[in-house]
Parts: structure tokens; sequence; C-alpha cells
């Protein structure tokens, strides 16, 4: 999988203008104004996820030593910071202005079940629209650095191998931005059976940007398919926000 320069370059000027993104949905948002306690209040949660999750606020204190993001940012590009990449970019974007919601995590409850995928949430609460259209741009732009492969050599075990990325568009129910998905294999000898599935779904509307990041363990050879499970669980979340 990769990501094209034009068509990244083209995604960032859709998003900014906020026209012309794809995979509308019937069902679209009416409400002018967002708040934080909003957005606790929709978060995709153990309950939706079904048997075998459990859910909790990450503890801001907390600083992942693996991959951290900022409570006060968007991740566009996983793990590229321990990548060999030339030049690599930033794997967050951090927009000014924003007042971060609270990262929430639905996971499974056993760590060795893999039918519960792991799901981390994040949003971030403008002021206004305006400022909030200027934010996506600063994201979009971020994402539009994100090379469409990269290699990690090093770090934990958990992060080594290869990526993959791709982005597109989306909309839904009138909420409008992007999923990036990524394809992470392990070294050669590491794990030759499993590989990551990753998904990222980021959307604005008025004054909001939520954050959805979906990570399953795939057979290789099997489909991936976290794009369209990230957006079912953002679906849920849209729909009881409004």
């Amino acid at each position: 999988m990769t990501l094209r320069p034009p068509v990244a370059l083209a995604l960032a000027a859709i998003c900014a203008a906020l026209t012309g993104c794809s995979g509308s949905a019937a069902a679209t948002a009416t409400k002018p104004h967002y708040t934080a306690d909003d957005v606790k209040a929709a978060y995709y949660t153990a309950k939706d996820a079904g048997e075998g999750a459990r859910d909790y606020w990450y503890d801001r204190n907390f600083h992942s030593h693996t991959n951290y993001v900022p409570p006060s940012a968007i991740q566009t590009c996983p793990y590229v910071q321990r990548s060999d990449a030339a030049n690599a970019p930033s794997n967050v974007v951090e927009p000014v202005g924003g007042e971060p919601v609270g990262q929430f995590a639905v996971e499974p409850a056993r760590s060795t079940d893999s039918r519960v995928p792991y799901v981390t949430q994040n949003a971030l609460v403008f002021g206004s629209s305006a400022i909030t259209d200027g934010a996506m741009e600063e994201v979009a732009s971020g994402l539009a650095r994100c090379p469409g492969s990269y290699a990690v050599n090093g770090g934990p075990p958990i992060v080594l191998g290869a990526y993959s990325v791709t982005s597109r568009p989306l909309e839904v129910f009138g909420w409008k931005g992007y999923v990036q998905q990524l394809a992470h294999t392990f070294p050669p000898g590491m794990d030759d059976v499993y590989y990551e599935d990753i998904a990222i779904v980021v959307l604005r509307r008025a004054n909001l940007i939520l954050y959805l990041d979906l990570t399953q363990t795939k057979i290789v050879g099997d489909r991936a398919d976290s794009a369209d499970k990230a957006r079912g669980a953002m679906e849920k979340v849209l729909r009881r926000l409004g």
C-alpha cells in the first residue's frame, strides 16, 4: 500500500475546504456547537464492543515509551519517528487552540482475546468553527507528509517491522475528514503468522475534531478490515453526538 503525494495533497485541500469528501451517510448532524461533556457521553465503550471488552480513561501522567501521543495531539503517522525514513516527519500534529477531551480506550479484557480490537479515542474542542478549520488544515498537512511505507528497525519488539500506509477522504453523517489504514508486518522470523491491521479515523464538524484509532491482529493473507470497523465504531459516537 502506498500513499501517493498528489492524493495526500488533494486530501489536505479537501479537508481544509470541507467539501468533496466521499462516503456520505443519511443521518446528517445538525448541532452547531459541542462541549467536552458531549464527547465524553458519546465515546465508543466496552458495551458497544460487546462481550470480552473493557474500557478506561488514560492516565494523563502516563507517557508511553512505545508511541507517545500527547493528549492535545492527533496522530498522523504512527511510529514513523522510530523509522529510518529520510527526513521522517513527526508522528503527531498538535493543533493550536484545541482543548483535549481525554483519551479513552476500549480493549480486550484478556490480552489473548483477538476478537476485540484495541480502540483509542480522543477529541479536541475549539472555541469556534474558524479555529477548527485551521486546525484541520494542520492535521491534513501532517497526514500529507506521512510516507507511503517505512521500516522500524529499533525499539521495542512490538513496533519492529514494515509499515504500509494508505489514506482517503471520508464523510460520515455530515462530519468530514479522512481514514488512514496501516498494515504492520513483523521482521522475518519474529512473527510470520500475524500482522497488525490499523485504522485511524479523524473527522471534524463545527468546533470539534474527533480521533479514533483501531488496531487488530490478522492472519497474514486475510483481508484487512480495520477501516470498516473503525468507521462502524465512529458511527456509534456520531449518532450519540447528534
